[in-house]
């Protein structure tokens, strides 16, 4: 309730922007299920942001005026303030790229077996209208949801099944499942066989599985790898040398050994980890490898 409420609240005051088509945004939450206005979406994101900049900036003050007060604390802040908002104001966009990516990615690993599945009603007899009717009745994950959607659009807003087929296949986030629509509506339109049509083609997502799956642990390990002889001896060097540094008794600019050890604690050992963990997740994150 206070999630609704606090949408509520977000949408009178950003409801302006439902004044003009925003078909960018409608695409990208449709494409993740998000039953939300862009209005909506747009006044979550500042609404947000505002809350999280007021949040911030008095924690981050109470906490390094009062409590952990060094020659840095101005910085702090403003670095503290500055993060924090930034992160929750792409929270919501991630939020939702992020379902549209978990979505991408349950499809295409369920998509072998679902035309697999798809393979055996055909043989069974059934048409391909009654085929897609089954498969949107059985449970495979957000695979399912789009045939439903299929089903949805010819049953329900009463389109005829190939342009049912094809709305969907235009807005899935898969661009594996897109070819497949596409090739079950040109095999309605022409008559051929959904049963060949299926096998074949859950035969060759199989073998596509299985180099992907060998890819993927190839470089897993090459990541590991990275990680430890990269950022890891980076830090250890990085220690190493500020306490040479105050051993000598060099500075650099006008900071402190102490204000050294702090910059490197507070900024420079996340910002590595943080551009790691951003590595990793682009490269893992759409399912390619």
């Amino acid at each position: 309730m206070i999630v609704n409420r606090y949408e509520r609240i977000a949408y009178s005051l950003f409801k302006w922007v439902d004044n003009k088509p925003r078909p960018g945004i409608l695409d990208l939450l449709y494409k993740a299920d998000v039953q939300m206005l862009p209005g909506m979406f747009v006044g979550t994101i500042a609404l947000t942001g505002v809350f999280a900049a007021i949040g911030s900036f008095a924690g981050s003050y109470v906490l390094f005026t009062y409590f952990f007060k060094t020659g840095i604390s101005t910085l702090l802040i403003i670095a503290v303030t500055a993060a924090i908002t930034g992160g929750a104001v792409a929270s919501l966009p991630i939020i939702t790229l992020s379902k549209i990516t978990g979505k991408k990615v349950k499809i295409d690993a369920n998509l072998p077996f679902l035309l697999a599945y798809m393979a055996t009603l055909s043989s069974a007899g059934m048409n391909p209208v009654q085929t897609i009717r089954g498969v949107a009745i059985k449970e495979f994950g957000p695979i399912t949801a789009e045939f439903r959607k299929v089903v949805y659009r010819f049953d329900v807003l009463g389109e005829d099944i190939i342009s049912s087929i094809n709305h969907v296949a235009l807005s899935t986030p898969s661009p594996t499942l897109h070819d497949i629509m596409i090739g079950i509506s040109n095999i309605i339109v022409s008559g051929g066989s959904l049963k060949s049509y299926c096998e074949q083609e859950s035969k060759a997502l199989f073998d596509i599985k299985r180099a992907k799956l060998k890819t993927f642990i190839d470089t897993l390990a090459i990541y590991s790898e990275a990680y430890i002889g990269g950022v890891v001896v980076s830090i250890i060097m990085g220690v190493i040398g500020i306490i040479l540094l105050g051993t000598l008794g060099i500075h650099i600019l006008f900071f402190s050994t102490e204000d050294l050890f702090e910059i490197f604690i507070f900024f420079v050992v996340p910002f590595a980890n943080i551009v790691f963990l951003g590595a990793l997740e682009m490269k893992f994150s759409s399912g390619d490898v």
